[in-house]
């Protein structure tokens, strides 16, 4: 399978314009705790519903449970997140090329942290450059040492790239600032790079490296 919908949990306000066409987002998807009662209110059955449904009545967890067969709560004392027991579940389940991840790169500061470092965390460690995550202010993807074009997201003019870790040879070729060869043995972040066309190159030779493309928030944009 090409790609599968994940959507997390929180606010309406962090999800892409695109989710206003729910139906027309192609792929199946599994829902996080809150994620899947939105799902479901507008006109989409996820294949999986995983949480501990804690932000939701009963009420709600009721209409999850008549409508998703897969449906399953955890107590919310657990190991995992939410968006990590999805994220695996997915995996075992659909085994697709990519995973984009709605929401979960805005709100609370712990919930990013725990999903910016995903790629440390060995369950992950054989597809993490599949995860995508989008937001209406952020994106995230994952890279191995390679050479790649990372394509301008609308509205995002805005990239930053943090290597996770020691990194080697990493060079950006058409951004706004260069760089040639670099290297750090702790992780460095490059914020506030800038696209200057529709797209960047970068290359670099070891380590894992995190890019964020990101836009000013919609109360910054009134001036």
């Amino acid at each position: 399978m090409k790609r599968v919908n994940v959507l997390l949990g929180g606010p309406k306000s962090e999800y892409p314009e695109e989710m206003n066409s729910i139906k027309a987002i192609p792929g199946p998807w599994v829902g996080a705790d809150r994620g899947s009662l939105y799902l479901v209110q507008n006109g989409v059955i996820p294949e999986i519903a995983m949480g501990d449904f804690d932000s939701i009545n009963k009420k709600e967890q009721k209409l999850l449970k008549d409508n998703i067969s897969n449906f399953y709560k955890f107590p919310p004392e657990k190991n995992d997140t939410d968006s990590e027991l999805c994220l695996l579940a997915a995996r075992e389940k659909f085994n697709a090329q990519e995973y984009i991840i709605y929401g979960g790169t805005g709100g609370r500061i712990d919930h990013f942290l725990v999903n910016l470092f995903l790629p440390f965390d060995r369950r992950f460690f054989d597809f993490y450059d599949k995860l995508y995550f989008k937001s209406a202010n952020n994106t995230i993807r994952f890279f191995k040492p390679g050479s790649y074009t990372v394509y301008h997201e609308h509205g995002m003019k805005y990239i930053g790239f943090i290597n996770l870790g020691p990194v080697t040879r990493l060079n950006l070729v058409n951004a706004k600032y260069k760089l040639k060869d670099f290297s750090a043995d702790h992780p460095v972040s490059w914020a506030s790079n800038e696209f200057i066309g529709d797209s960047i190159d970068f290359n670099f030779g070891s380590g894992v490296i995190a890019v964020i493309q990101s836009s000013d928030a919609k109360q910054n944009k009134k001036g």
